[in-house]
């Protein structure tokens, strides 16, 4: 399957990215950058394509691109050939972008969630919309599959999964029936789709086995934990001026990032300017439904100006 990915709020991104890149090199002006962009989802290389033509008139700027899964590596590279050396593909977690990328960071882009063609393709177990394996692996080399943790996996540990990543509610009387239905032979995204379809509740428009799905997902490929080092690691690693930008698709990876946002912008070194973050436009949302739930929010790490400034404005009364 062809690795066709249309690109969220990929404008507004690539913006704020680039402004802070920009702010970096004003700061650092010893004729060369302070270190390289990453883009930590690379995805099928829409935000990354975009910095690129961003920063067309610096092309000492280069673009890392990291992502788990080989294919959407092997598609971006393909798409940014023409970029050449400004561009470099590796495989890896983002969580791992300290010891994969070291060094300061010019600029950061985390995009979560998961890829059209990643979801498009039934042979990667993430819908329900077609049957095929419960896998759910974003990179299909390594690791457990959704099927693997089931086999082993405790009620209440499910039901903790369930209630933290999927926002389920009744998840102990969930993971009941997952398991159940599990064990009488519902071990493909159809079956169990159907089958928790006929016992849940289905007064809500969105399907029952929704946040199931989303639930076993990020718990397959510990997604809470890579957000978590992410957010832990990279913002001591931006440049001076350089923005970190991250895109959420639920209610509990926004919830982490706007308060780890709002901690580090409670000291001198980082800011947030937009305070609710931005979300797509109606034009966009027509055009990709998958942007309806898209959030995006930026970090900034200040530069000396920033913080005079900053000094300044307290001393006299003013607030940010």
């Amino acid at each position: 399957m062809a690795f066709a990915h249309t690109t969220v709020l990929r404008d507004p991104t690539a913006a704020a990215v680039a402004a802070g890149v920009r702010a970096a090199l004003a700061v650092d002006r010893r004729g060369s950058p302070a270190g390289a962009v990453a883009d930590c989802t690379l995805g099928g290389g829409g935000h990354s394509e975009a910095l690129l033509l961003a920063l067309h008139d610096l092309p000492e700027v280069s673009v890392v691109g990291l992502d788990r899964d080989p294919q959407a590596l092997a598609a971006a590279t393909v798409r940014l050939a023409g970029f050449g050396s400004r561009f470099r593909a590796v495989h890896g977690r983002f969580g791992d972008l300290p010891g994969l990328l070291p060094g300061a960071l010019l600029g950061v882009v985390a995009d979560l969630g998961v890829s059209s063609p990643q979801f498009d393709d039934a042979d990667r177990g993430f819908s329900f919309r077609a049957d095929g394996p419960l896998d759910m692996r974003m990179d299909p080399t390594r690791g457990p599959t959704a099927a693997d943790l089931l086999d082993s996996v405790r009620l209440e540990d499910l039901a903790d999964v369930l209630f933290q990543y999927g926002d389920i509610r009744r998840s102990i009387g969930t993971a009941r029936i997952v398991l159940d239905e599990y064990s009488k032979g519902a071990n493909t995204t159809a079956r169990l789709a159907e089958r928790l379809a006929a016992r849940l509740d289905r007064s809500r428009s969105l399907h029952p086995a929704t946040q199931v799905f989303q639930a076993l997902r990020i718990w397959v490929n510990d997604e809470a934990a890579e957000l978590e080092r992410l957010l832990d690691d990279v913002p001591d690693r931006l440049a001076p001026g350089a923005a970190l930008a991250v895109i959420t698709f639920h209610s509990g990876e926004d919830r982490a990032v706007k308060h780890a946002f709002a901690q580090r912008a409670r000291t001198d070194a980082f800011e947030v300017r937009e305070r609710r973050g931005v979300v797509a436009d109606g034009a966009e949302v027509a055009a990709n439904v998958r942007a309806r739930s898209a959030r995006l929010r930026v970090l900034w790490r200040r530069t000396e100006f920033d913080l005079t400034r900053r000094s300044a404005n307290i001393d006299d009364g003013e607030n940010e």
